[in-house]
């Protein structure tokens, strides 16, 4: 059941996650965030960057919309280039803290309990304090809905997709 499910069974590792330097600026932060997208990692729903302090410890995250916020007034006529080399804002000074965390051991049930409290759909993992995963809602939600509903759904999936038109 559910309940029986702990958060490391679900949780994704932190280096298939992007990570930035607190120390980076906004220009170095999209440079790497870029790199990660071609590496398919922002394509695969880790669309948001954690940020760390250089002890490797969790500060918090960053908004993609805070990051394009930042570089829009950089980019005033269409046609001509950004002048990204002036977004010389540092992370810190955007990166938001994460309402909540979890603990390995704790269940995907209390994962969720905190996502629905707080309105999010991640949580990062830590283990004394140190950033061990990420807990991403969707997981949760497709965990659920493989334990409860799975043998409804294969025998139902005909039915569902001529009903859907899938």
């Amino acid at each position: 059941m559910p309940h029986s499910v702990s958060v490391s069974q679900l949780m994704i590792s932190p280096n298939a996650w992007p990570l930035l330097s607190v120390e980076a600026d906004v220009e170095s932060a999209i440079k790497i965030l870029r790199i990660n997208t071609e590496d398919s990692k922002l394509l695969q729903g880790h669309s948001t960057p954690l940020v760390l302090e250089s002890d490797y410890s969790l500060l918090g995250f960053v908004h993609l919309i805070d990051l394009l916020r930042v570089i829009k007034p950089l980019c005033k006529v269409l046609d001509a280039p950004c002048e990204i080399d002036k977004a010389t804002m540092s992370i810190r000074e955007i990166v938001v803290s994460f309402a909540a965390t979890v603990e390995a051991t704790d269940s995907m049930m209390t994962a969720l309990d905190i996502m629905m409290e707080h309105r999010i759909s991640l949580i990062p993992v830590l283990k004394e304090k140190k950033l061990i995963g990420i807990i991403k809602l969707s997981d949760i939600f497709n965990e659920v809905a493989s334990l409860l509903f799975d043998k409804q759904i294969l025998d139902q999936k005909e039915v569902l997709m001529r009903r859907f038109h899938l």
